[in-house]
């Protein structure tokens, strides 16, 4: 499991350039995370991961593309925990509403939005088949097949 606490040492551009993201980021992050563990009503078991733990967890699997299988590995848990959390990390940050990938739509009413698309129809593609000529097929006379 990597020391998070080495790595909360390093500096910002060490730690972005490791997880992703700035530590101001992975600090809103962490609080998001605590806000919902602490507005949680019923606990079941507790994770054997610290939230940061679970962040960087997360943080990993989207920025290396590393199967669960192998992340589990690397935190110490089996690789269905090790996808639940980065489901529950993601419902958590999208929930908050403080994290969110940039729009090329603007935001507000549809109404207020110019669409104009233009649409290819690209259906209609000839399908590349061998040409059936003489030189390419054998002629059987009907009497030579068994």
């Amino acid at each position: 499991m990597p020391d998070i606490t080495k790595l909360l040492k390093q500096s910002d551009a060490g730690f972005k350039r490791y997880t992703g993201i700035h530590k101001t980021t992975f600090q809103a992050m962490l609080e998001a995370m605590q806000d919902h563990e602490s507005s949680k009503t019923k606990s079941g078991r507790p994770s054997d991961l610290s939230l940061e733990a679970q962040i960087l967890l997360a943080l990993t699997y989207w920025r290396e593309y590393r199967t669960l299988y192998h992340i589990g590995i690397d935190f110490g848990i089996h690789e269905s925990s090790a996808s639940r959390i980065v489901h529950k990390v993601e419902n958590v940050l999208i929930n908050s509403g403080q994290f969110d990938l940039p729009r090329k739509l603007p935001r507000g009413n549809g109404e207020d939005v110019n669409w104009s698309a233009v649409i290819i129809d690209a259906t209609e593609t000839p399908i590349e088949r061998p040409k059936k000529t003489k030189a390419t097929t054998t002629v059987e006379k009907r009497s030579d097949i068994p």
